[in-house]
């Protein structure tokens, strides 16, 4: 879609309406000395200079604060959403902000938000880095990109040399654990009064009284404790507080440390995610004796044996039940998870809410369902519904040629994008002599690395229209296996949860009652 001419953008060119603008401010937690307000102001002043033509009054500021640019996608951002959202919608044609590392530090991701709002007629300035999109200078924005992704990894890595060294100093990097509060003036952990005793009960519960995680955080919701942020407590913040080492006095950094994860799905669509990785022991900056401790060290150190024990000789892996996934709990809204309970030898297996799992009976009333009982009338009512058909005539609705066009629209899509990544590499190499040769290289690498993301992408969304180019072949046989359920259900957990998944959308359970929404609509066949 081309951009509009200033004099056309905005409105009726009939009407002499104002250009309508917008503006787009991100902080970050690790840059806050660049706010908010001197981005919308900076962005203001630099609309007012536009011109008559452009209305510098009525202006549409969109913030986000406190989101990384690095390890927080562009397009899961809220403002960053309503933003796409108006522009698609025509509620302005120039988008202003900063700089680049503004919408992102994502070599990846920010081309694709920039073309996104370019597809729908809105100019982006970044006004420090000298970028127009009307100058259609992608090699410029794509070097930039990459010039903020580095800036983000700089910034990261300072901060992390940082509290290092706080640590080694036995100073408390963050928010301090329950119980604890720092030290204004050294920066350490002293003992909290007013919390002190939580994580005394939860060792002595734990450790002395042999209670289970999930026991313990429902003493602590039945006698009204509440963690730090006012949150019920459940086996992961019990989890969290019976393995810190800061209770006995130690400050450890490093044994975690950030990752961002990128993953494509099947049509190339990008997520990302920031995921903490488990470092070697060699990396840990551990001191001891940091602090007055809460809980005994032979007190810990029996919670960590049972911890490790308990880790142990639980279960390798998760029974295959067939409602999983797709039972919820219609007194809260929870999915519903199966468990297993063996008394008297013999083993039971009850569907239970995951409120309930997580936080305990006062926090969801939903009782606790055989499972067996359960499978086997949902198994009957699917039956039965499918029985209220024509006999062995019907027809799944199910149209493949809407994705199908969809797909090839985002073929056709994936294939501008690399034949641009082409040129913009041609381009490079033709300005090679205005880089030094480390930058030049570095650049060229990402542009290669783009056009195998793009290759990568287009070989996927061609597998994927090939099977959905299947689908009218398949249809024959999902008739069979629906009427062989029909005739007769299955005994085997997976081949019921297999017809069970693909029938049916969600099962809502209530007390004993049951809703049942199906995940197709059934016709009966013509001819």
């Amino acid at each position: 879609m081309k951009i509009a001419h200033p004099s056309l953008a905005g409105g009726n060119p009939m009407n002499n309406d104002k250009i309508k603008c917008a503006i787009y401010a991100r902080v970050s937690t690790d840059q806050q000395g660049d706010s908010l307000e001197n981005q919308i102001a900076q962005c203001r002043e630099y609309i007012a200079r536009l011109g008559d033509a452009y209305d510098s009054d009525d202006v549409i500021v969109y913030r986000d604060e406190a989101v990384s640019g690095y390890y927080t996608s562009v397009f899961e951002r809220h403002e960053m959403k309503r933003a796409i959202r108006d522009a698609r919608d025509g509620k302005f044609r120039l988008l202003v902000f900063k700089e680049v590392s503004r919408v992102g530090r994502d070599k990846q991701e920010n081309p694709a938000i920039i073309g996104m709002f370019e597809q729908y007629g809105v100019r982006v300035v970044a006004i420090n880095d000298n970028y127009d999109s009307w100058n259609k200078d992608n090699l410029t924005f794509d070097i930039l990109s990459v010039l903020s992704e580095q800036e983000s990894r700089k910034i990261s890595a300072r901060v992390s040399s940082a509290r290092r060294q706080k640590a080694r100093r036995g100073e408390w990097c963050g928010e301090p654990p329950v119980g604890y509060k720092v030290n204004r003036e050294t920066k350490r952990l002293e003992i909290d009064p007013e919390w002190k005793d939580v994580p005394r009960l939860i060792f002595d519960l734990y450790v002395s009284r042999r209670l289970g995680t999930f026991k313990v955080a429902e003493t602590l919701n039945r006698l009204g404790f509440r963690t730090r942020n006012g949150n019920r407590w459940c086996r992961e913040s019990v989890n969290k507080v019976l393995r810190n080492p800061a209770y006995i006095g130690v400050v450890r950094y490093g044994a975690r440390r950030n990752k961002l994860e990128r993953r494509y799905d099947d049509t190339g669509k990008m997520t990302k995610r920031k995921v903490q990785v488990r470092t070697v022991e060699s990396e840990w900056q551990t001191v001891e004796n940091a602090h007055e401790p809460l809980i005994d060290k032979a007190v810990f150190d029996e919670a960590q044996s049972i911890l490790r024990a308990k880790g142990k000789n639980g279960s390798s892996g998760r029974a295959y039940h067939p409602l999983t996934g797709v039972l919820a709990c219609g007194r809260c809204g929870a999915g519903m998870v199966c468990q297993k309970r063996t008394y008297r030898g013999k083993v039971y297996r009850y569907y239970i809410c995951k409120t309930y799992h997580k936080y305990g009976r006062d926090a969801c009333s939903q009782a606790n369902v055989n499972a067996d009982e359960l499978e086997a009338h949902i198994v009957a009512v699917i039956r039965a519904h499918l029985e209220k058909l024509p006999a062995d005539q019907f027809l799944m609705a199910v149209d493949p040629e809407p994705q199908l066009e969809r797909l090839r629209a985002e073929w056709r899509e994936a294939r501008t994008r690399k034949e641009q990544r082409r040129r913009d590499a041609v381009d490079l190499f033709r300005q090679r002599g205005l880089f030094d040769e480390e930058t030049y290289r570095e650049h060229m690498l990402d542009l290669k690395r783009q056009i195998h993301a793009e290759e990568e992408r287009i070989a996927a969304l061609e597998r994927q229209m090939e099977a959905l180019g299947r689908r009218a072949e398949e249809t024959e046989d999902a008739h069979r296996y629906v009427r062989e359920f029909i005739r007769r259900g299955w005994a085997d957990p997976n081949r019921m949860r297999a017809v069970v998944h693909d029938l049916v959308k969600r099962i809502t359970l209530t007390d004993r009652h049951l809703h049942i929404e199906y995940a197709y609509h059934f016709f009966p066949s013509v001819g």
